[in-house]
């Protein structure tokens, strides 16, 4: 059967004395979520899961009411999502600070369309992500994200989101996230994955054999790091110092060879370029067992986003 909904009935009978003229009492209607509404939580919660962990839209979710007999707008649904959203604050809140006491997380921000009241259209909005696992170095914290919504992608969203942090920020290299440094609390580790994904596409059909090569010196590095995941931090640490860390001065080396090589505007030149520009970043990992090689981490917690982006018109749609 599927989920049904049921009407859940409160009586509050009025008691009288014989005795005492006048005298009316009766029990105090029951506290609701929405003010002067009738969902209970039960049934925001399903709203917000269907929402925002199955992507189902509010128009759909409506039509999915209507089918049992509700008939509930879409502009009601989004009010319930209003209020939802103002009485989790105070965990999202405290989530964030419990995240900001680690030593290490991940940040990423990814588009979001909103609506653009008083123009009848969308605007480009922006979800702004910290991540933090700590399974692959045997940490004990587990893992979370929190998100937070800002309207640009400027620097200063950025210092939002990280405002008081000290330790390792694990990104990709958005000049946003660089800007961060000034202060020296936090250190950036940039991601290999970006890196790679810069020779991928080049690569494919063999026209680019620098590309290629480029990919299987990476690959080296993955394999090293699919052997190491999961034990402490100082024994990662000897391995990459071991294994790691010559294949990495061998790999720079390498690149800055061929870029000599290459017409300054190719995009093979583009994509070696990314990587001897971050390259302090890219090696960070060689001197800390707790980072991570790449960034997917947080991308893998901003996907449910991104499957919402393309069912939906906004974000409250």
């Amino acid at each position: 059967l599927p989920a049904q909904f049921r009407v859940l009935v409160t009586r509050r009978p009025k008691l009288a004395c014989r005795a005492c003229p006048g005298v009316v009492l009766q029990a105090p209607a029951p506290e609701r979520l929405v003010p002067g509404g009738l969902p209970t939580e039960a049934t925001v919660a399903q709203v917000l899961v269907a929402r925002y962990a199955d992507h189902l839209p509010l128009y759909r979710q409506a039509q999915m009411l209507a089918r049992q007999g509700l008939t509930l707008g879409r502009e009601v649904l989004a009010d319930w999502l209003g209020t939802a959203a103002q009485e989790i604050r105070p965990v999202v809140r405290r989530l964030r600070e419990l995240l900001l006491a680690s030593p290490r997380l991940f940040a990423d921000e990814t588009t979001l369309p909103v609506l653009d009241p008083g123009r009848g259209k969308v605007k480009k909005g922006y979800a702004w992500a910290l991540a933090r696992d700590d399974r692959p170095w045997g940490g004990t914290d587990p893992p979370a994200v929190v998100f937070r919504y800002a309207p640009g992608r400027g620097q200063e969203h950025a210092r939002a989101l990280l405002q008081g942090y000290r330790g390792i920020v694990q990104c990709d290299g958005y000049a946003a996230y660089k800007a961060l440094t000034t202060g020296g609390d936090v250190t950036l580790a940039f991601c290999w994955a970006h890196v790679r994904r810069g020779f991928f596409d080049l690569a494919k059909g063999g026209a680019a054999p620098i590309a290629t090569e480029a990919l299987q010196r990476i690959a080296a590095l993955y394999a090293i790091e699919a052997e190491i995941r999961g034990r402490p931090a100082p024994e990662r640490l000897t391995e990459r110092q071991a294994r790691s860390q010559p294949l990495v001065a061998d790999l720079f080396t390498w690149l800055d060879a061929q870029l000599g090589r290459l017409p300054r505007s190719s995009p093979t030149a583009e994509a070696i370029r990314y990587a001897l520009n971050h390259r302090k970043g890219l090696e960070q990992f060689l001197d800390d067992g707790r980072i991570e090689v790449d960034n997917n981490t947080v991308e893998q917690a901003i996907r449910p986003i991104c499957l919402s982006r393309k069912n939906a018109l906004f974000a409250s749609g």
